[in-house]
């Protein structure tokens, strides 16, 4: 079932999971994708916000079929031949989908890599209140870079501190500071010192917040980076993720160098 829509609208497509072993086929048309795309970047609406690289080809020119990725998908999400998927185009590539048990109640719980925390199903619209989570509840990336390295990297890589996902570019190599660095807490303050530890290599860096509205949730590592980096000899293009192991009483920040294509 595809929604109607005029120039502007969003498009979703409302569809029943069925049999893992086929390919899922979206009545959505192609030429939704950017030119020579052949992924997706679906990502769940669960709170989780986990993101999947599914591949994908046309079929005709009103139909997208999912390959590649989408069995993965199927059970780590645990569905069944009967559940009801809601798919939302974000734009370009990107993809949201949520999960429904049966028509009307939508599906919460873990994938299949964590400790199920509540199956109860919940109607659809219904209003509800949350209480604060405590700082340190939710673990996880904290930010999900568009790219497919790092997509892939964010749903293997098992972590008990939440952590961050960048791109060390060469462009950035040739800079004396790691700028769009996501703030790791609301109570840590601007200009703090940071540790940076990959391995026995520990040095000592500043976090700064930017200032104005532009990019207000994010920052830049300075003062220390350029050594850091000199240190653990990195001197070529490499993923780097950050583990926020601590933020009191001081920052520190695991970093593991990871290659890419």
């Amino acid at each position: 079932m595809v929604r109607e829509h005029a120039k502007g609208d969003v498009l979703r497509v409302i569809k029943a999971a069925g049999d893992p072993s086929r390919p899922m086929r979206l009545p959505f048309p192609n030429r939704l994708l950017p030119k020579g795309s052949n992924h997706l970047y679906v990502t769940v609406a669960d709170g989780s916000n986990h993101t999947y690289k599914i591949e994908c080809r046309p079929n005709g020119w009103k139909e997208i079929a999912l390959g590649t990725g989408w069995q993965r998908f199927y059970l780590e999400y645990k569905l069944q031949p009967s559940n009801i998927l809601l798919f939302k185009h974000k734009g370009r590539d990107d993809f949201s989908v949520h999960i429904f048990q049966s028509p009307g109640f939508e599906r919460t719980y873990a994938t299949s890599g964590d400790e199920v925390v509540d199956v109860t199903p919940r109607k659809v619209r219904r209003i509800r209140t949350h209480a604060p989570e405590a700082p340190w509840r939710r673990t996880g990336c904290i930010n999900v870079p568009r790219s497919a390295a790092v997509a892939e990297v964010e749903q293997t890589f098992r972590s008990e501190h939440p952590f961050f996902i960048m791109h060390i570019t060469k462009r950035l190599l040739g800079t004396h500071f790691l700028p769009n660095v996501p703030h790791f807490r609301d109570d840590v303050n601007d200009c703090v010192m940071v540790t940076l530890r990959s391995g026995e290599i520990s040095v000592r860096a500043v976090y700064n917040k930017y200032r104005g509205k532009r990019r207000r949730n994010c920052g830049a590592i300075s003062k220390g980076w350029v050594g850091f980096l000199r240190k653990c000899n990195i001197s070529v293009p490499k993923l780097a993720v950050f583990e926020i192991s601590s933020t009191h009483p001081e920052v520190e920040l695991l970093v593991k160098f990871l290659d890419f294509e």
